[in-house]
């Protein structure tokens, strides 16, 4: 029952996020590790690859264009692994693997155009 929750909290996010915005100009966040940290000991994931160890989960991360999955503590990724640029903020997307992506209107330079303002 729980986890019918979790999917149907996560189409309406990905529906409010899949409607955008009127501006051309969207822009997003980019996705980047914080200072001393690091995915290349953590455990790679995925749909034919071995489960992660219990109280970790497996997510996927667009780091630097390459998309990595791997077990990360999903109360602490946002707070102590990635960090966003432009202003915006990380959030976890449940799913298999779960994506971890950011969130919000990005300004600045560091920021990447959003895929529903391509043509």
């Amino acid at each position: 029952m729980r986890w019918m929750k979790r999917v149907g909290c996560c189409l309406t996010v990905m529906a409010f996020t899949a409607c955008g915005s009127d501006e051309a100009g969207d822009k997003q966040g980019r996705l980047a590790l914080r200072d001393g940290q690091s995915l290349d000991v953590a455990q790679e994931c995925g749909v034919d690859l071995p489960q992660c160890p219990q109280g970790l989960g497996c997510f996927a991360f667009k780091l630097e264009g390459t998309t990595k999955a791997r077990c990360v503590d999903e109360a602490s990724v946002c707070r102590d692994l990635v960090t966003c640029t432009g202003g915006t903020q990380c959030a976890t997307l449940l799913s298999y693997p779960g994506q971890v992506t950011c969130s919000g209107k990005c300004t600045g330079s560091d920021c990447d155009e959003s895929v529903s303002s391509q043509p």
